[in-house]
């Protein structure tokens, strides 16, 4: 098995004067795969079959406003798409055929967001943050193939798709590297959260029920594209400023 991951953030730059305005974002990728070799036996030929393969890639651009030097407002978007494709007949591979089932889904968020700076301490400045964020999963894709008996070619839909809201406030520090960079540490192990979230259930295409649950609790991730609670979570960003 072997697995790849690659986080890339992109520094955070300021324009027009005073440095009033502030783009970033983050981009984050992961793919996982391999191959599985069985070792011969008695009766059977040594063969190789795919492992479980995934990709995941999210986007996440944001962009705020500083108001003063306690208070900014900030808007983060983010699409996410994941793809998993599972090989479930490893006699079909001992045969020289396939068989697999690939499932991909995507996921929209936005979350419009407050920052609060109540205490500074040399170069550490410490907010409070808060975030409304919006999270919409459409029904997702699965397609499988196999020519194993006879060749099947076919695509189906989920039987359902989410829509997710919630508020979070969450803790967080930034230090000042120097006049040009910054950091932020966000700490998700202290906070508040409350979720709306949607489940539309299906039959084909006809909507059979839409499930509603709401959730409340004290520890919270603030980012648009994840609104359950984890605990013990600490999310870094870098920022470059003009």
């Amino acid at each position: 098995m072997k697995k790849a991951l690659l986080t890339l953030a992109l520094a955070a730059f300021a324009f027009a004067a005073n440095a009033q305005w502030i783009i970033g974002g983050q981009i984050d990728f992961s793919t996982a795969g391999g191959t599985a070799n069985v070792e011969p036996t008695a009766v059977t030929n040594a063969f190789s079959y795919p492992a479980t393969k995934s990709i995941d890639l999210t986007f996440n651009p944001t962009i705020s406003y500083v108001l003063n030097d306690n208070m900014q407002v900030g808007l983060s978007l983010s699409y996410t798409y994941s793809t998993t494709t599972n090989y479930p007949n490893t006699v079909a591979y001992y045969n020289n055929k396939e068989e697999w089932t690939k499932t991909t889904a995507s996921t929209f968020g936005f979350a419009p967001y407050f920052r609060y700076y109540f205490a500074q301490f040399n170069k550490f400045n410490f907010f409070c943050e808060a975030a409304l964020g919006v999270n919409i999963t459409p029904r997702s894709t699965t397609h499988v193939y196999t020519n194993y008996l006879a060749t099947v070619d076919n695509e189906t839909k989920a039987n359902w798709s989410n829509t997710s809201i919630g508020l979070t406030i969450v803790p967080g520090v930034n230090y000042r590297i120097n006049d040009n960079w910054s950091a932020d540490c966000y700490i998700d192990l202290a906070g508040l959260y409350f979720t709306h979230n949607s489940r539309k259930i299906f039959t084909g295409d006809k909507l059979d029920e839409t499930r509603n649950t709401n959730n409340f609790g004290l520890l919270a991730d603030a980012s648009a594209q994840r609104l359950n609670a984890q605990f013990g979570n600490i999310r870094i960003g870098i920022n470059y400023h003009f």
